[in-house]
């Protein structure tokens, strides 16, 4: 059950809700806990619409069905993961377009649709895009299979076994061999804080959830 509620007043430890909720009803579901998602008020933008479309088109490419058609199948899967209401992209405020588009980019990567251009530029929320590269090998740069770096002092090799050392804790970064060791810009062949800077990345700390996922020891 979604309710809509009016912030009526604030202090620094609580804030009251005035939402059209029975007595009767709290009663007789004893409900004591309720969970509140905050909306900042204001409306999608320009950018945010331009990248959620620019995502179903990419979809709708890779699997010959309609952009609108699947406006309407992700907004659906969206609703029943997240249990918010129905939006319309025309009039939904920012937090929700922002978690719409985060959903159809991790849906891209875990089932490996290209792109015409990068997901990271279009990823609102780039530490989960970073983590889901990772989770699905997935070249956070071009979107290539990629390989898992580790960064600065967390690197494997030169003596540390990656076979042996526990990941758990250490950062990396999912990049394609191309990226990774090939190319004439790739991490292995120029400084590594000049890689990230040029193309506004950063690694992640490997958890218990990457490091089972990708196979590596804990």
């Amino acid at each position: 059950m979604i309710i809509h509620g009016q912030v009526v007043k604030t202090t620094d430890a609580e804030v009251f809700i005035r939402a059209p909720l029975s007595s009767y009803l709290v009663d007789k579901r004893r409900i004591d806990t309720v969970e509140i998602i905050v909306t900042d008020g204001r409306h999608i933008s320009a950018a945010q619409r331009k990248h959620i479309y620019a995502t179903l088109r990419d979809i709708s490419l890779y699997t010959g069905h309609d952009v609108e058609d699947l406006k309407s199948i992700f907004k659906a899967d969206y609703i029943a993961t997240t249990g918010e209401p129905w939006f319309s992209l025309s009039n939904v405020d920012m937090t929700t377009a922002s978690n719409y588009l985060q959903h159809l980019i991790e849906f891209c990567l875990v089932w490996g649709i290209p792109t015409l251009d990068s997901y990271l530029d279009r990823a609102p929320d780039v530490s989960r895009y970073l983590y889901m590269c990772l989770a699905t090998r997935t070249c956070v740069l071009c979107g290539k299979k990629a390989e898992v770096h580790h960064s600065g002092e967390d690197r494997v090799g030169m003596g540390r076994n990656r076979q042996k050392i526990s990941h758990l804790g250490l950062q990396a970064v999912a990049l394609c061999a191309e990226h990774h060791r090939l190319g004439k810009g790739a991490i292995h062949n120029i400084p590594e804080s000049e890689f990230f800077e040029k193309n506004h990345i950063y690694p992640i700390r490997l958890d218990e959830h990457l490091c089972k996922q990708l196979g590596l020891r804990i």
